[in-house]
């Protein structure tokens, strides 16, 4: 006895990609590829300053491979055994290894190096500290970690959540990660 087969009905993206000459197909492949590689920074806005101008913004690069195992090997010779701390310190190291330095969104995309006494400021700085009136929230001796921490007013749970948005970027540069947060209500 024979069964019938079912019929498969194409989807309306498989329809449409039917439809598209493979040649135009190819091209729109191949600038999507060219998009991604071409995008080697991002600013993503810090929490507690991206709600209104001016918006303080990190700017950061792509990390390779090399430099995130870099990152890891170290975590995990300093910190032991507490899982969170681990995480916490990892996105910390992140920020700090990927910063090409610190901007300010004026509004209108207007968007401009954040300078103190004249100079850009290009990372997690005692410059940066100073500027925006935290260095005496820091300890006497303060790591460029105790600097972002200060930055984040010392939320964990803000800086999590600012490395989730970087890893997400890191995982596709051509996202327009600000957008993409804002539309998923998670900025």
């Amino acid at each position: 006895m024979e069964t019938p087969e079912e019929e498969v009905i194409p989807t309306p993206v498989e329809e449409a990609l039917a439809e598209k000459e493979p040649e135009n197909l190819l091209e729109q492949l191949a600038a999507k590829r060219r998009e991604i590689s071409d995008t080697r920074e991002v600013d993503i806005p810090v929490p507690g300053y991206d709600t209104e101008p001016p918006l303080l913004l990190i700017r950061y690069r792509l990390l390779d491979g090399h430099e995130l195992t870099q990152i890891g090997i170290r975590i995990r010779r300093q910190q032991k055994g507490d899982r969170w701390m681990r995480a916490l310190n990892a996105a910390l190291d992140t920020f700090i290894a990927a910063c090409v330095g610190i901007y300010v969104d004026l509004g209108e995309g207007d968007v401009q190096p954040l300078t103190y006494k004249g100079e850009p400021i290009h990372g997690f700085t005692p410059e940066l500290a100073e500027a925006l009136q935290f260095e005496d929230d820091l300890p006497e001796r303060a790591s460029t970690r105790h600097i972002v921490m200060g930055l984040f007013a010392n939320n964990d749970v803000a800086v999590t959540q600012h490395s989730y948005i970087l890893n997400r970027w890191f995982q596709n540069t051509s996202l327009d990660i600000n957008q993409e947060m804002l539309l998923e209500g998670n900025l």
